[in-house]
């Protein structure tokens, strides 16, 4: 490339971005645990470099590496979504980013998370799981939180269904209100997406809800069942790692997880495998475990 061509490139290529900043109380930051799915597990897969090099730089950065890594995605519809999930797992409600992507289709249906106008678009933010990585680059606890929390909103269907996020971290705290709306428990995600040329570390175990059929909030979420067709893997491809504990203590069975709270509802020290009570790996710590919605009469 000559050194002519490349300010043009440039001018073309990097997207600018702004950060928006307004109050969010805490008590209202309840309803941001309530994450309507529609992420399928091949645009993670599809983008999973671009979103590698983005963990890399500071989500507002102006500097090429973090500009080119996010063009990538934002290139195309599929990585909008994909860059949105990111947005909204990472910050807390209140903050946005605008990127201009020149070419895209305005967007303003709730569900993609994002709307885009004129080239313009915005990408808010809604849990809140890694604030910082709107100035820093994002850390190796940082990723395993924003990727449990990216595998927790895929969805093998394509269809938005609403979930309860539950876990160990500040931002997935839930109240009374949630607890009783979603009861059912449908099983862990947790690994890492941002795995540099490596396949994406992507885990689920069975819940306790899920282990005992497909009922209510269940029937369209599949990413904890096992494949019979595909030995090792959920219906959405990620490694399936048993049931989460056991739910048959008289028989021993083989689970994933080391600890459970039966308080909070939650798994924690999560393995990619089963065993019955003992590991060799080193377990993940950065665990959201997902509630459904039941029926009325259930």
């Amino acid at each position: 490339m000559t050194r002519a061509a490349r300010p043009l490139l440039l001018l073309i290529a990097i997207l600018t971005f702004v950060v928006f900043t307004a109050p969010s109380p805490r008590a209202a930051r309840t309803w941001n645990r309530l994450a309507s799915n529609k992420l399928a597990s091949n645009r993670l897969a599809t983008n999973k470099l671009a979103s590698n090099r983005l963990a890399s730089n500071a989500l507002s950065s102006t500097s090429l590496e973090a500009n080119l890594a996010t063009s990538e995605l934002l290139s195309t519809a599929d990585g909008r979504d994909v860059y949105a999930y990111l947005i909204n797992c990472a910050l807390p409600e209140g903050m946005t980013i605008h990127a201009s992507v020149p070419g895209a289709a305005d967007t303003t249906q709730p569900e993609t998370l994002y709307t885009c106008s004129a080239g313009d678009c915005y990408f808010p933010g809604g849990i809140g799981l890694a604030e910082y990585w709107v100035d820093h680059k994002l850390d190796p606890k940082g990723q395993r939180w924003v990727s449990a929390c990216m595998f927790a909103r895929v969805n093998a269907h394509d269809t938005a269904e609403p979930i309860s996020m539950r876990g160990p971290h500040d931002a997935l705290v839930v109240g009374p209100d949630e607890a009783l709306q979603f009861p059912i428990e449908e099983g862990a995600f947790y690994g890492n997406l941002f795995t540099g040329d490596g396949p994406i570390e992507w885990n689920a175990c069975r819940g306790e809800g899920q282990a005992a059929g497909e009922f209510d909030g269940l029937v369209d979420r599949d990413c904890t069942e096992p494949d019979p067709e595909n030995p090792g893997k959920t219906q959405c491809g990620f490694n399936y790692a048993g049931d989460c504990r056991d739910y048959s203590p008289a028989l021993s069975s083989p689970y994933a997880c080391k600890f459970y709270d039966p308080d909070l509802g939650i798994y924690n020290d999560c393995h990619d495998t089963p065993a019955a009570g003992h590991w060799q790996s080193k377990p993940n710590r950065e665990v959201i475990t997902v509630y459904v919605t039941c029926s009325p009469d259930c």
